[in-house]
């Protein structure tokens, strides 16, 4: 790196504990090693999430993909909870706006859907997120497929 000695480098590399110079036998190797590779069932799950989102946005959905937010920072502000279902997707029913002051109310449906690739099963902690939100009144649908969703929200594919 520009501007460092070799004392700076040796200082930076002991505190990230790598083997300096690189390829000392009795230290970890300076090259860490290569990503595993994705499970093809999450790939899978994957496809069929992009499946559900497609046919709710053509039917006029609004979808928010919890599952693009599950980080340290959304976990500790409490966005995301442990659990929590991959989609929230909203439906408008009856909307109207009022006349006299320009204020828009509506009714909405909100379904929770937890994907899973076909033969997949719900941790505990979905479990328990999935049993509360019930408790509320909640909709959660575990889905394996976009036809049970098709089914769900009453669309024939």
């Amino acid at each position: 790196m520009p501007g460092w000695t070799q004392a700076d480098l040796d200082a930076y590399h002991e505190r990230l504990k790598l083997a300096w110079p690189p390829g000392e036998k009795d230290q970890s190797p300076a090259v860490p090693p290569p990503p595993k590779p994705r499970k093809p069932r999450r790939k899978l799950e994957e496809q069929v999430q992009r499946q559900i989102i497609d046919l709710l946005e053509a039917h006029n959905w609004f979808v928010l993909q919890t599952n693009k937010f599950c980080g340290r920072a959304f976990l500790s502000q409490g966005a995301i909870k442990p659990g929590m279902p991959d989609l929230q997707a909203r439906h408008i029913l009856n909307p109207r706006a009022d006349a006299l002051d320009g204020e828009y109310t509506h009714s909405w449906l909100i379904l929770w859907i937890e994907v899973k690739a076909p033969g997949g099963e719900c941790s505990d902690k979905q479990k328990v997120w999935h049993q509360l939100a019930r408790t509320r009144g909640e909709t959660i649908l575990v889905a394996e497929s976009v036809e049970e969703v098709a089914r769900a929200i009453g669309v024939t594919l």
